[in-house]
C-alpha cells in the first residue's frame, strides 16, 4: 500500500472515531469542547499562561482571553500575575473546575462503560489492543511534530 493511501485510511478512521467518540461520550451541555480542553489542560498540567493556553488549544488569545473570562465568571478557573513576568496572567484551575473536570470524566467512563458492556469479549480485547497499540503511536506522532 502507497504512503498516500496509508495517511488518507489512517485520516478517515481518525477523522469518523474522533467525530463518533466525541458526539456519544461527551456531554457539551455543561462546556463547549474548548472549554473542556482548557480545563481538562489546566487539570493535567497546572496553571499555564493565557497566551501558551490559548496555542495549546489552537484559538486566538482574544478568543482565549474571552473564554477565561467566562471559566471564571463560573468559578472553573482564576487568573493571577505570573511571577516570571507580571505583564502576563496565569490561569489555574480551581477547585470548582477540578470538580467539574472529574465528574465530565466519570460521565464518559459511565457512557464508555455501557457502550462496551455490550460487545462480544472478543470485541472487547480487539478494542483493548487497539488502544494500546494506537496510544504509543500517536503520541510518537505528536511528539515528533511538536520538536519540528
Amino acid at each position: 500500500m502507497a504512503l498516500d493511501d496509508d495517511v488518507e485510511a489512517i485520516h478517515d478512521a481518525f477523522a469518523q472515531t474522533t467525530m463518533l467518540m466525541t458526539r456519544y461520550l461527551f456531554d457539551r451541555a455543561q462546556l463547549s469542547p474548548t472549554a473542556s480542553a482548557v480545563l481538562y489542560r489546566l487539570h493535567a498540567e497546572g496553571p499555564v499562561r493565557l497566551t501558551v493556553l490559548a496555542a495549546l488549544v489552537d484559538i486566538s488569545q482574544p478568543s482565549m482571553t474571552q473564554l477565561v473570562q467566562r471559566l471564571e465568571r463560573r468559578g472553573l478557573v482564576e487568573r493571577s500575575v505570573d511571577p516570571a513576568d507580571r505583564r502576563a496572567a496565569l490561569v489555574t484551575i480551581t477547585d470548582g473546575g477540578r470538580e467539574l473536570v472529574l465528574e465530565q470524566e466519570n460521565a464518559v467512563r459511565a457512557r464508555l462503560r455501557d457502550a462496551v458492556e455490550g460487545l462480544s469479549v472478543q470485541e472487547r480485547d480487539g478494542l483493548r489492543l487497539a488502544a494500546h497499540v494506537v496510544l504509543p503511536i500517536v503520541t510518537g506522532l505528536v511528539d515528533a511534530e511538536a520538536c519540528r
